[in-house]
Protein backbone atom coordinates (compact mmCIF):
# COMPACT_ATOMS: atom_id res chain seq x y z
CA UNK A 1 0.00 0.00 0.00
CA UNK A 2 1.20 3.66 -0.92
CA UNK A 3 2.76 5.43 2.17
CA UNK A 4 2.08 8.68 2.90
CA UNK A 5 4.81 11.67 3.91
CA UNK A 6 5.39 15.46 4.34
CA UNK A 7 8.54 17.60 3.34
CA UNK A 8 11.06 18.67 5.85
CA UNK A 9 11.02 21.94 3.40
CA UNK A 10 7.60 23.21 4.92
CA UNK A 11 9.82 24.26 8.14
CA UNK A 12 13.17 24.50 6.83
CA UNK A 13 15.81 23.75 4.48
CA UNK A 14 17.48 21.75 7.00
CA UNK A 15 16.85 17.78 8.56
CA UNK A 16 15.59 18.64 11.83
CA UNK A 17 15.34 15.29 13.67
CA UNK A 18 13.15 17.48 16.54
CA UNK A 19 10.41 17.36 14.37
CA UNK A 20 9.75 13.22 13.98
CA UNK A 21 7.86 12.85 16.61
CA UNK A 22 5.09 15.24 16.56
CA UNK A 23 4.46 14.23 12.52
CA UNK A 24 4.91 10.48 14.32
CA UNK A 25 2.05 11.45 16.23
CA UNK A 26 -0.08 13.41 12.87
CA UNK A 27 -0.14 9.93 11.26
CA UNK A 28 2.29 10.10 8.83
CA UNK A 29 4.41 6.99 7.32
CA UNK A 30 7.48 9.42 7.07
CA UNK A 31 9.30 12.45 5.88
CA UNK A 32 10.91 13.45 3.07
CA UNK A 33 14.68 14.79 4.03
CA UNK A 34 15.95 17.82 2.23
CA UNK A 35 19.53 17.04 1.37
CA UNK A 36 20.22 20.67 0.04
CA UNK A 37 23.74 19.95 2.05
CA UNK A 38 24.13 16.61 2.34
CA UNK A 39 27.63 16.80 3.92
CA UNK A 40 26.07 18.96 7.07
CA UNK A 41 23.49 15.82 7.48
CA UNK A 42 23.98 13.24 10.35
CA UNK A 43 23.22 10.32 8.78
CA UNK A 44 23.51 8.05 12.22
CA UNK A 45 21.32 10.80 14.28
CA UNK A 46 18.89 10.98 11.42
CA UNK A 47 18.46 7.18 11.50
CA UNK A 48 18.28 6.74 15.26
CA UNK A 49 15.41 9.54 15.39
CA UNK A 50 13.62 7.94 12.53
CA UNK A 51 13.26 4.64 14.46
CA UNK A 52 12.30 6.25 17.71
CA UNK A 53 9.75 7.79 16.24
CA UNK A 54 8.54 4.81 14.02
CA UNK A 55 8.96 6.66 10.64
CA UNK A 56 10.49 5.49 7.20
CA UNK A 57 12.21 8.35 4.83
CA UNK A 58 12.60 9.71 1.78
CA UNK A 59 14.83 12.23 0.45
CA UNK A 60 14.95 15.34 -1.99
CA UNK A 61 17.89 17.14 -3.57
CA UNK A 62 18.27 19.77 -6.11
CA UNK A 63 21.78 20.99 -8.40
CA UNK A 64 23.89 23.50 -6.81
CA UNK A 65 24.61 26.58 -9.80
CA UNK A 66 27.72 25.31 -10.92
CA UNK A 67 26.36 21.59 -11.89
CA UNK A 68 24.16 20.47 -14.66
CA UNK A 69 23.86 17.14 -16.41
CA UNK A 70 23.15 19.39 -19.84
CA UNK A 71 26.37 21.09 -19.66
CA UNK A 72 30.00 18.86 -20.07
CA UNK A 73 31.99 21.25 -18.65
CA UNK A 74 29.93 20.83 -15.29
CA UNK A 75 28.47 17.26 -15.77
CA UNK A 76 31.04 15.62 -13.43
CA UNK A 77 30.53 18.15 -10.56
CA UNK A 78 26.51 16.80 -10.69
CA UNK A 79 27.20 13.06 -11.11
CA UNK A 80 29.43 13.50 -7.82
CA UNK A 81 26.72 15.78 -6.01
CA UNK A 82 24.31 13.46 -7.20
CA UNK A 83 26.10 10.45 -5.86
CA UNK A 84 26.91 11.99 -2.44
CA UNK A 85 22.93 12.61 -2.08
CA UNK A 86 22.21 8.86 -2.85
CA UNK A 87 25.06 8.06 -0.28
CA UNK A 88 23.33 10.37 2.29
CA UNK A 89 20.08 9.48 1.54
CA UNK A 90 21.00 5.34 1.94
CA UNK A 91 22.54 6.26 4.89
CA UNK A 92 19.54 7.61 6.63
CA UNK A 93 17.35 4.91 5.26
CA UNK A 94 15.93 6.65 2.35
CA UNK A 95 14.21 4.23 -0.46
CA UNK A 96 14.56 6.77 -2.59
CA UNK A 97 16.20 10.48 -3.73
CA UNK A 98 13.72 12.64 -5.90
CA UNK A 99 14.27 16.13 -7.05
CA UNK A 100 15.33 18.11 -10.34
CA UNK A 101 18.80 16.66 -11.01
CA UNK A 102 18.90 17.59 -14.74
CA UNK A 103 19.60 21.38 -14.05
CA UNK A 104 19.81 23.72 -11.83
CA UNK A 105 16.26 25.05 -10.36
CA UNK A 106 15.90 28.45 -12.10
CA UNK A 107 18.18 28.04 -14.66
CA UNK A 108 17.20 29.15 -18.13
CA UNK A 109 18.55 30.15 -21.26
CA UNK A 110 15.36 31.55 -23.91
CA UNK A 111 15.16 28.34 -25.74
CA UNK A 112 14.38 24.80 -25.41
CA UNK A 113 17.02 21.47 -24.44
CA UNK A 114 19.33 20.65 -27.82
CA UNK A 115 19.76 17.45 -28.91
CA UNK A 116 23.68 17.49 -27.07
CA UNK A 117 22.47 18.81 -23.73
CA UNK A 118 19.54 15.77 -24.31
CA UNK A 119 22.52 13.16 -24.77
CA UNK A 120 24.94 14.41 -22.30
CA UNK A 121 22.01 13.85 -19.24
CA UNK A 122 20.89 10.76 -20.81
CA UNK A 123 24.99 9.72 -20.43
CA UNK A 124 25.16 11.35 -17.24
CA UNK A 125 21.89 8.96 -15.83
CA UNK A 126 22.98 6.07 -17.21
CA UNK A 127 26.20 6.19 -15.21
CA UNK A 128 24.23 7.60 -11.92
CA UNK A 129 21.80 4.37 -12.25
CA UNK A 130 24.53 2.48 -11.84
CA UNK A 131 25.29 4.31 -8.81
CA UNK A 132 21.63 4.15 -7.82
CA UNK A 133 21.68 0.50 -7.55
CA UNK A 134 24.78 0.35 -5.82
CA UNK A 135 23.53 2.99 -2.90
CA UNK A 136 20.38 0.71 -3.07
CA UNK A 137 18.39 4.16 -3.82
CA UNK A 138 15.99 4.50 -6.78
CA UNK A 139 16.80 7.97 -8.87
CA UNK A 140 13.24 9.55 -9.31
CA UNK A 141 14.10 12.87 -11.69
CA UNK A 142 11.18 15.56 -11.28
CA UNK A 143 9.58 17.18 -13.99
CA UNK A 144 9.48 21.03 -13.31
CA UNK A 145 7.61 23.64 -14.83
CA UNK A 146 8.99 26.06 -17.65
CA UNK A 147 9.26 28.72 -15.39
CA UNK A 148 11.68 27.17 -13.36
CA UNK A 149 13.67 24.93 -15.54
CA UNK A 150 13.65 24.58 -19.99
CA UNK A 151 14.62 20.77 -19.53
CA UNK A 152 12.21 17.95 -18.82
CA UNK A 153 9.12 19.96 -18.55
CA UNK A 154 5.84 17.40 -19.17
CA UNK A 155 4.96 14.14 -18.78
CA UNK A 156 5.82 13.08 -22.19
CA UNK A 157 9.41 14.56 -21.89
CA UNK A 158 9.32 12.40 -19.07
CA UNK A 159 8.35 9.13 -20.69
CA UNK A 160 11.03 9.89 -23.34
CA UNK A 161 14.12 10.23 -20.58
CA UNK A 162 12.90 7.48 -18.69
CA UNK A 163 12.62 5.08 -21.44
CA UNK A 164 16.00 6.32 -22.81
CA UNK A 165 17.85 5.84 -19.60
CA UNK A 166 16.13 2.20 -19.15
CA UNK A 167 17.10 1.43 -15.62
CA UNK A 168 14.86 0.43 -12.58
CA UNK A 169 16.69 2.57 -11.12
CA UNK A 170 16.19 5.76 -12.55
CA UNK A 171 12.10 7.13 -12.36
CA UNK A 172 10.09 9.70 -13.11
CA UNK A 173 8.89 12.23 -10.61
CA UNK A 174 5.83 14.29 -10.68
CA UNK A 175 4.74 16.55 -8.77
CA UNK A 176 0.68 18.13 -8.93
CA UNK A 177 2.54 21.87 -8.74
CA UNK A 178 4.17 21.62 -12.32
CA UNK A 179 1.40 19.01 -13.45
CA UNK A 180 -1.00 21.76 -13.11
CA UNK A 181 0.71 24.71 -15.34
CA UNK A 182 1.91 22.25 -17.96
CA UNK A 183 -0.58 19.55 -18.77
CA UNK A 184 -3.84 19.52 -20.36
CA UNK A 185 -5.13 16.97 -17.79
CA UNK A 186 -3.23 15.73 -15.16
CA UNK A 187 -4.76 12.39 -14.58
CA UNK A 188 -4.18 11.82 -18.44
CA UNK A 189 -0.63 12.84 -17.87
CA UNK A 190 -0.23 10.37 -15.06
CA UNK A 191 -1.33 7.40 -16.78
CA UNK A 192 0.72 8.36 -19.48
CA UNK A 193 4.43 7.61 -17.12
CA UNK A 194 2.43 4.91 -15.16
CA UNK A 195 4.94 2.30 -14.34
CA UNK A 196 7.86 4.91 -14.76
CA UNK A 197 6.48 6.86 -11.96
CA UNK A 198 8.91 5.94 -9.23
CA UNK A 199 7.99 8.89 -6.43
CA UNK A 200 4.52 11.34 -6.65
CA UNK A 201 4.04 14.82 -4.56
CA UNK A 202 1.00 16.20 -3.71
CA UNK A 203 0.90 19.68 -4.35
CA UNK A 204 -1.80 22.53 -4.10
CA UNK A 205 -1.73 24.98 -7.19
CA UNK A 206 -0.33 27.34 -5.25
CA UNK A 207 1.55 25.17 -2.82
CA UNK A 208 -0.67 25.66 0.15
CA UNK A 209 -2.71 22.89 2.02
CA UNK A 210 -3.65 19.91 -0.06
CA UNK A 211 -6.87 19.96 -1.06
CA UNK A 212 -7.27 23.67 -0.64
CA UNK A 213 -7.46 24.46 -4.50
CA UNK A 214 -8.45 23.63 -7.78
CA UNK A 215 -6.38 20.93 -8.66
CA UNK A 216 -8.57 17.94 -10.07
CA UNK A 217 -7.96 15.66 -6.94
CA UNK A 218 -10.34 12.83 -7.77
CA UNK A 219 -8.79 12.31 -11.05
CA UNK A 220 -5.13 12.18 -10.00
CA UNK A 221 -6.62 9.14 -7.65
CA UNK A 222 -8.37 7.56 -10.20
CA UNK A 223 -5.25 8.02 -12.37
CA UNK A 224 -3.01 6.80 -9.60
CA UNK A 225 -5.40 4.33 -9.04
CA UNK A 226 -5.76 2.88 -12.60
CA UNK A 227 -1.30 2.74 -12.64
CA UNK A 228 -1.51 0.64 -10.35
CA UNK A 229 0.68 3.25 -7.66
CA UNK A 230 -1.87 2.83 -5.00
CA UNK A 231 -1.42 -0.26 -4.57
CA UNK A 232 2.27 -0.02 -4.31
CA UNK A 233 4.94 0.48 -1.98
CA UNK A 234 5.92 3.86 -3.30
CA UNK A 235 5.30 7.61 -1.74
CA UNK A 236 2.69 10.45 -1.85
CA UNK A 237 4.56 13.16 -0.37
CA UNK A 238 2.74 16.29 0.54
CA UNK A 239 5.22 19.33 -0.34
CA UNK A 240 5.32 22.99 0.22
CA UNK A 241 8.11 25.31 0.98
CA UNK A 242 9.18 27.61 4.25
CA UNK A 243 9.29 30.94 2.39
CA UNK A 244 11.21 32.50 5.00
CA UNK A 245 14.10 30.49 4.44
CA UNK A 246 16.02 32.68 1.64
CA UNK A 247 17.31 29.49 -0.55
CA UNK A 248 14.36 28.43 -0.83
CA UNK A 249 12.41 31.50 -1.58
CA UNK A 250 14.60 31.95 -4.25
CA UNK A 251 14.40 28.58 -5.70
CA UNK A 252 10.74 28.66 -5.80
CA UNK A 253 9.81 32.67 -5.98
CA UNK A 254 7.97 32.61 -2.94
CA UNK A 255 7.75 35.67 -1.56
CA UNK A 256 4.06 35.57 1.02
CA UNK A 257 2.94 32.84 3.41
CA UNK A 258 1.01 29.99 1.28
CA UNK A 259 -0.33 28.49 4.39
CA UNK A 260 -0.83 29.25 8.17
CA UNK A 261 1.82 27.55 9.73
CA UNK A 262 3.80 24.42 8.86
CA UNK A 263 1.58 22.36 11.71
CA UNK A 264 -1.51 23.12 10.05
CA UNK A 265 -0.13 22.43 6.69
CA UNK A 266 0.78 18.84 7.89
CA UNK A 267 -1.93 17.99 9.74
CA UNK A 268 -5.10 19.49 7.41
CA UNK A 269 -2.78 18.16 4.10
CA UNK A 270 -2.57 14.71 5.70
CA UNK A 271 -6.69 15.23 6.67
CA UNK A 272 -7.36 15.53 2.80
CA UNK A 273 -4.79 12.78 1.34
CA UNK A 274 -6.65 10.24 3.82
CA UNK A 275 -9.76 10.85 2.63
CA UNK A 276 -8.90 11.15 -0.61
CA UNK A 277 -7.28 8.05 -1.09
CA UNK A 278 -9.83 6.17 0.93
CA UNK A 279 -12.48 7.64 -1.39
CA UNK A 280 -14.06 5.65 -4.94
Amino acid sequence: MVRLGVNLMAWSGQVDVGLFPRIARLGYDGVELPLLAPDAVDASAVRRALAEAGLRCTASGALPPKASLLDPARRQRAVNWIDNCLACAAACGAEVLCGPFCAPVGELVGRGPTDAERESCLASLRALADRARARGVVLAIEVLNRFETYFMNTAADAVALIDAVDSPWVGAHLDTFHMNVEEKSVPAALRLVGRRLAHMHFSENDRGVVGSGHVDWPGVRAALRDAGYLASDRWIVAETFAGGVPEIAAATAIWRPLVPDPWTYARESLRFMKALLEGE
